[in-house]
């Protein structure tokens, strides 16, 4: 009698997914304290229990740029063979810090990156904070956003005490910082465009991480970036969390993608997702996401910065709407702080040949 090929070909599919899956390992980049000490990984099997790697110790050390000399928020992409690495140098100022890696171990000479220098000097930016690096496979280049406040928008209504400042029985500090998302791209990390605005949805927010969703469905034209980013706002204005918005695959690079509510296209972002006023993680102050795609899961990676230690949580979904807290399920390095999880070959990373 003949063996069936059936449970054969679904052994050797389960073999196959097994050992390219062993192939890659996530890798959590992150700062210590205030970013003066450098940049440290992490890694894992799983994405869930990190590992320091390099015993603990930086693997890049912050280059001597006088007061723009900190690693705070480390992004790291990986794209045809080479790691990217983008960072905040400083609290105050217009720079960002680039390099690149084949190795995560031997880097690039760091530089500093200036994108508004054609920027109207009468609304000179506050801030450059935590730039994230991601590829266009669209416009085959890496579109590097961050987060500014300028003068033109303070004080406007949409910064981040929102005039909560003006009651005097809320003793609320004046902020009247107002942060829209910029960005740059560059083919070869040495040019970079100058800033231009990519995102202002009317209130101050920050930390905009973007993931390419392919659809697998019927073609380029279901093709979309979603973006998660976070309401800056006080939170007794509905801010302090993360929300969600989708753009289409196509972004230009002049004009503001026109970015929408998954549910509500009417809106330019959904309702708080993780944080304050959300089903997860309501008590916790949030920022800094990271949003990938592994398999049919979405993974929706946070620092939750009003905790000491232990301030990573996770959530996890099938389709956007519906979100699992898993926070209780991630193990990361208790001092980590704001960094990205990316996936990468084990065989690129030196620290585990």
């Amino acid at each position: 009698m003949k063996t069936p090929l059936l449970p054969f070909i679904l052994l050797l599919q389960c073999f196959c997914l097994s050992a390219s899956a062993s192939e890659d390992v996530f890798l959590l980049s992150y700062f210590k304290d205030n970013g003066e000490r450098g940049v440290y990984l992490a890694y894992s099997e799983d994405g869930l229990t990190f590992a320091d790697l390099n015993d603990g110790q930086p693997v890049f050390t912050p280059p001597d740029w006088g007061d723009q000399s900190l690693t705070r928020d480390p992004s790291i992409i990986y794209q045809d063979g080479v790691f990217r690495m983008v960072w905040t140098t400083s609290w105050t100022g217009t720079y960002f810090g680039a390099a690149s890696s084949t190795d995560l171990k031997q880097w690039s000479k760091p530089i500093q990156v200036n994108p508004f220098t054609k920027w109207p000097g009468d609304d000179s930016p506050f801030n450059t904070w935590a730039p994230e690096v991601h590829w266009d496979p669209v416009q085959k280049n890496f579109l590097i956003l961050w987060s500014s406040a300028t003068l033109s928008l303070e004080g406007n209504g949409g910064h981040n005490s929102g005039g909560l400042e003006n009651d005097e029985t809320l003793n609320i500090k004046k902020d009247a910082r107002h942060h829209r998302t910029f960005f740059s791209r560059t083919s070869d990390f040495q040019t970079f465009s100058d800033a231009a605005v990519f995102f202002n949805p009317g209130m101050s927010a920050i930390d905009a991480n973007l993931a390419f969703d392919d659809n697998a469905n019927d073609g380029p034209q279901d093709d979309r970036w979603i973006m998660a980013i976070k309401h800056e706002q006080y939170k007794e204005l509905g801010g302090k969390n993360l929300k969600l918005a989708y753009a289409p695959a196509d972004l230009t690079l002049t004009a503001q993608p026109g970015f929408q509510s998954l549910a509500e296209p009417s809106k330019v972002w959904t309702n708080p997702v993780v944080g304050v006023g959300s089903p997860i993680q309501p008590g916790h102050m949030v920022e800094g996401p990271t949003l990938i795609k592994v398999g049919f899961e979405w993974r929706l990676y946070f620092d939750r910065f009003d905790m000491q230690a232990n301030r990573f949580g996770l959530a996890t979904s099938n389709n956007l709407h519906d979100w699992t807290d898993r926070t209780a399920d991630i193990s990361v390095p208790a001092e980590a702080r704001h960094g990205t999880v990316l996936v990468a070959p084990r065989s690129a990373v030196a620290f585990l040949k």
